[in-house]
Protein backbone atom coordinates (compact mmCIF):
# COMPACT_ATOMS: atom_id res chain seq x y z
CA UNK A 1 0.00 0.00 0.00
CA UNK A 2 1.14 3.09 -0.91
CA UNK A 3 1.53 5.93 1.68
CA UNK A 4 -2.17 8.12 2.28
CA UNK A 5 -1.13 11.08 -0.23
CA UNK A 6 -0.86 8.66 -3.33
CA UNK A 7 -4.02 6.66 -2.16
CA UNK A 8 -5.66 9.90 -1.85
CA UNK A 9 -4.93 11.25 -5.33
CA UNK A 10 -5.04 7.74 -7.30
CA UNK A 11 -8.80 6.46 -5.77
CA UNK A 12 -10.11 10.08 -6.02
CA UNK A 13 -10.10 9.96 -9.94
CA UNK A 14 -12.29 6.91 -9.10
CA UNK A 15 -14.97 8.98 -7.16
CA UNK A 16 -17.82 9.35 -10.17
CA UNK A 17 -19.89 12.53 -11.13
CA UNK A 18 -21.24 14.19 -14.17
CA UNK A 19 -20.30 17.53 -12.68
CA UNK A 20 -16.72 18.69 -11.55
CA UNK A 21 -16.00 20.26 -8.91
CA UNK A 22 -13.10 22.05 -7.00
CA UNK A 23 -11.32 21.07 -4.07
CA UNK A 24 -8.13 22.63 -1.93
CA UNK A 25 -5.63 20.52 -2.86
CA UNK A 26 -1.84 20.82 -0.41
CA UNK A 27 0.27 18.78 1.55
CA UNK A 28 2.68 19.56 4.31
CA UNK A 29 4.99 17.24 6.39
CA UNK A 30 5.49 18.51 9.63
CA UNK A 31 3.74 21.20 9.36
CA UNK A 32 0.11 21.94 10.31
CA UNK A 33 -0.44 24.39 7.12
CA UNK A 34 0.25 24.39 3.37
CA UNK A 35 0.37 26.88 0.00
CA UNK A 36 -3.23 25.85 -1.13
CA UNK A 37 -4.09 25.68 -4.63
CA UNK A 38 -7.20 24.37 -6.29
CA UNK A 39 -7.96 20.72 -8.12
CA UNK A 40 -10.43 19.82 -10.31
CA UNK A 41 -12.24 16.75 -8.89
CA UNK A 42 -14.71 14.28 -9.87
CA UNK A 43 -17.83 14.19 -7.22
CA UNK A 44 -18.33 16.63 -5.27
CA UNK A 45 -16.35 15.91 -2.06
CA UNK A 46 -13.56 17.10 -0.80
CA UNK A 47 -10.99 15.86 2.47
CA UNK A 48 -8.57 17.40 4.82
CA UNK A 49 -6.41 14.17 6.65
CA UNK A 50 -4.68 15.55 9.70
CA UNK A 51 -1.90 13.68 11.33
CA UNK A 52 0.11 13.13 14.45
CA UNK A 53 2.99 11.73 14.70
CA UNK A 54 5.36 11.71 18.02
CA UNK A 55 8.44 9.42 18.49
CA UNK A 56 10.54 10.12 21.78
CA UNK A 57 11.14 13.88 22.27
CA UNK A 58 9.81 14.92 18.75
CA UNK A 59 6.43 16.05 17.25
CA UNK A 60 4.86 16.39 13.78
CA UNK A 61 2.18 17.18 12.67
CA UNK A 62 1.26 17.39 9.22
CA UNK A 63 -1.89 17.98 6.99
CA UNK A 64 -3.08 16.90 3.51
CA UNK A 65 -5.87 18.58 1.45
CA UNK A 66 -7.63 17.02 -1.88
CA UNK A 67 -10.18 15.29 -3.95
CA UNK A 68 -11.88 12.75 -1.49
CA UNK A 69 -11.56 9.36 -1.23
CA UNK A 70 -15.15 8.02 0.15
CA UNK A 71 -13.74 4.87 2.16
CA UNK A 72 -11.12 7.14 4.22
CA UNK A 73 -14.40 9.67 4.68
CA UNK A 74 -14.12 9.62 8.71
CA UNK A 75 -11.14 7.38 9.51
CA UNK A 76 -9.97 7.81 12.93
CA UNK A 77 -6.53 5.73 13.36
CA UNK A 78 -4.59 5.57 16.48
CA UNK A 79 -1.49 3.14 17.87
CA UNK A 80 1.36 3.08 20.02
CA UNK A 81 5.08 1.17 19.03
CA UNK A 82 7.00 1.35 21.78
CA UNK A 83 7.92 5.43 22.31
CA UNK A 84 6.13 6.17 19.42
CA UNK A 85 2.22 7.47 19.06
CA UNK A 86 0.49 7.88 15.95
CA UNK A 87 -3.16 9.47 15.23
CA UNK A 88 -4.84 10.22 11.74
CA UNK A 89 -8.10 11.50 11.27
CA UNK A 90 -10.01 12.05 7.74
CA UNK A 91 -12.33 14.92 7.46
CA UNK A 92 -14.61 14.71 4.31
CA UNK A 93 -17.02 17.82 3.36
CA UNK A 94 -19.71 18.26 0.31
CA UNK A 95 -19.07 21.46 -2.49
CA UNK A 96 -16.56 23.04 -4.00
CA UNK A 97 -13.70 24.51 -1.99
CA UNK A 98 -15.30 23.15 1.27
CA UNK A 99 -11.94 21.80 2.69
CA UNK A 100 -10.70 24.95 4.03
CA UNK A 101 -10.98 23.68 8.06
CA UNK A 102 -7.78 24.57 9.92
CA UNK A 103 -5.76 21.50 11.24
CA UNK A 104 -7.88 19.31 13.75
CA UNK A 105 -7.63 15.79 15.64
CA UNK A 106 -9.84 14.60 17.73
CA UNK A 107 -8.86 14.14 21.33
CA UNK A 108 -7.06 11.35 22.28
CA UNK A 109 -8.50 9.03 24.41
CA UNK A 110 -6.11 7.65 27.20
CA UNK A 111 -7.61 5.79 29.54
CA UNK A 112 -6.24 2.28 29.63
CA UNK A 113 -8.81 -0.28 28.43
CA UNK A 114 -6.91 -3.36 29.62
CA UNK A 115 -5.35 -4.60 26.49
CA UNK A 116 -1.95 -5.03 26.65
CA UNK A 117 0.20 -5.70 23.42
CA UNK A 118 4.08 -6.82 23.02
CA UNK A 119 5.63 -3.86 21.82
CA UNK A 120 8.61 -3.42 19.72
CA UNK A 121 10.54 -0.72 17.34
CA UNK A 122 13.50 -2.15 15.05
CA UNK A 123 15.02 -0.85 12.23
CA UNK A 124 17.11 -1.81 9.27
CA UNK A 125 15.60 -5.43 9.44
CA UNK A 126 12.73 -7.21 8.37
CA UNK A 127 13.10 -9.87 10.40
CA UNK A 128 10.68 -9.80 13.45
CA UNK A 129 11.49 -7.56 16.18
CA UNK A 130 11.93 -9.15 19.62
CA UNK A 131 10.90 -7.67 22.58
CA UNK A 132 9.91 -8.95 26.37
CA UNK A 133 8.09 -5.33 26.84
CA UNK A 134 4.36 -4.58 27.20
CA UNK A 135 2.36 -1.65 26.31
CA UNK A 136 -1.04 -0.39 28.02
CA UNK A 137 -3.53 -0.25 24.98
CA UNK A 138 -5.48 3.20 25.58
CA UNK A 139 -8.86 4.15 23.80
CA UNK A 140 -10.09 2.50 20.68
CA UNK A 141 -7.06 0.65 20.43
CA UNK A 142 -8.01 -2.62 21.18
CA UNK A 143 -5.53 -4.79 19.11
CA UNK A 144 -1.82 -5.70 18.18
CA UNK A 145 -0.49 -5.19 15.28
CA UNK A 146 2.72 -6.95 14.18
CA UNK A 147 3.98 -4.91 10.92
CA UNK A 148 7.44 -5.45 8.74
CA UNK A 149 8.01 -3.09 5.38
CA UNK A 150 10.79 -1.45 3.77
CA UNK A 151 9.49 2.25 3.84
CA UNK A 152 10.56 5.51 2.31
CA UNK A 153 10.93 8.63 4.59
CA UNK A 154 9.66 11.95 3.74
CA UNK A 155 13.55 12.87 3.43
CA UNK A 156 13.36 10.22 0.50
CA UNK A 157 15.82 7.92 2.51
CA UNK A 158 13.99 4.28 2.23
CA UNK A 159 14.31 1.94 5.63
CA UNK A 160 13.68 -1.78 6.81
CA UNK A 161 10.97 -1.04 9.95
CA UNK A 162 9.94 -3.55 11.94
CA UNK A 163 7.10 -3.34 14.49
CA UNK A 164 4.41 -4.34 17.31
CA UNK A 165 2.37 -2.18 19.14
CA UNK A 166 -1.76 -1.53 19.88
CA UNK A 167 -3.50 0.12 17.07
CA UNK A 168 -7.52 0.51 16.47
CA UNK A 169 -9.27 -1.34 13.95
CA UNK A 170 -8.79 2.04 11.75
CA UNK A 171 -4.76 2.03 12.06
CA UNK A 172 -4.77 -1.41 11.03
CA UNK A 173 -6.69 -1.22 7.75
CA UNK A 174 -4.00 1.45 6.88
CA UNK A 175 -1.19 0.94 9.71
CA UNK A 176 2.17 2.69 8.56
CA UNK A 177 1.46 3.36 5.16
CA UNK A 178 -1.23 5.63 5.86
CA UNK A 179 1.43 8.36 7.54
CA UNK A 180 1.59 11.60 5.72
CA UNK A 181 5.23 11.78 3.59
CA UNK A 182 6.05 7.59 4.10
CA UNK A 183 5.82 5.33 1.75
CA UNK A 184 5.49 2.05 1.93
CA UNK A 185 7.83 0.28 -0.86
CA UNK A 186 7.76 -3.65 -0.13
CA UNK A 187 5.89 -5.04 2.77
CA UNK A 188 6.79 -8.18 4.56
CA UNK A 189 4.22 -8.64 6.79
CA UNK A 190 1.09 -7.28 9.06
CA UNK A 191 -1.03 -8.97 11.51
CA UNK A 192 -3.61 -7.59 13.54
Amino acid sequence: MKNLVALLCMTSSLVGSDSSYKCFSCWSYNSTTCNVSATECLGDRCMTASQYFNIGDKTFKSVYRGCANKTLCGTKGSGIVKNMKFRFYVFCCTGNLCNNQSYELPLDNLTINGVKCPTALCTGTLEECKSDKEVNCTGSMDQCMDYRAKLKNPDGTVEKYSAKGCVNSDCCRYNFGSNIGFEEIDREYLKC
